[in-house]
């Protein structure tokens, strides 16, 4: 499982190449993989019957990229290389970062057989086009976002997480970094004139 998501961060997001220099790190080295695993299975919930649930929706994700990958290699509008890019990878990780991306806009424009995909993705075409744009998006809030800098305490809880380390993206954006309190904008002074005894 963890391939297919590296995959999919190697394909959608930068490596944090400075200018005329080496690449610092790759968003498989920022953890973002591990983001996008979470929050599937934390933040996105299903509605059944007349109540909403939080299901762990990471693993069938994975297996939803493999398959849409297999039918684009099937149908030859994609091309699979003999080994996993990523150890341990399935069909998804197999392809080249242009197959990849190409993958995804199969899905999000439901261009593959929904019936074969699995549990609760099958014959579900809200939930297919729903998630695959939810991955576009944890991706980039994963790389942009103060996720890498948490290190070790990454997959804690929201409020056991501190940060390590600045984060690299931070300094992308010129962010100064957690304060106690920025001034908030309260309004315009309005000053108002007084004419004493007049009513």
């Amino acid at each position: 499982m963890q391939a297919s998501f590296q995959a999919l961060t190697d394909a959608l997001l930068p490596s944090t190449n400075q200018p005329g220099h080496e690449p610092l790190f790759y968003a498989e080295d920022m953890g973002v993989h591990e983001y996008i695993i979470y929050s599937l299975n934390h933040y996105i919930s299903i509605q059944q019957q007349l109540h909403h649930t939080v299901i762990p929706l990471a693993y069938p994700t994975a297996i939803m990229l493999d398959v849409a990958a297999t039918q684009l290699v099937n149908a030859h509008q994609a091309q699979a290389f003999p080994q996993s890019l990523f150890p341990g990878g399935r069909m998804f990780s197999h392809l080249s970062r242009k197959d990849r991306i190409r993958t995804l806009s199969a899905l999000e424009n439901l261009k593959i057989d929904l019936f074969v995909l699995p549990s609760p993705f099958q014959n579900n075409a809200g939930l297919v086009k729903n998630v695959t744009d939810a991955l576009n998006r944890l991706s980039l809030f994963g790389y942009y976002s103060e996720w890498p800098a948490y290190g070790s305490t990454r997959l804690n809880q929201p409020n056991h997480r501190c940060l390590e380390f600045f984060p690299w993206s931070w300094q992308q954006v010129g962010y100064p970094g957690v304060s106690l309190g920025y001034r908030d904008f309260r309004g315009f002074l309005l000053l108002m004139g007084r004419n004493e005894g007049e009513e």
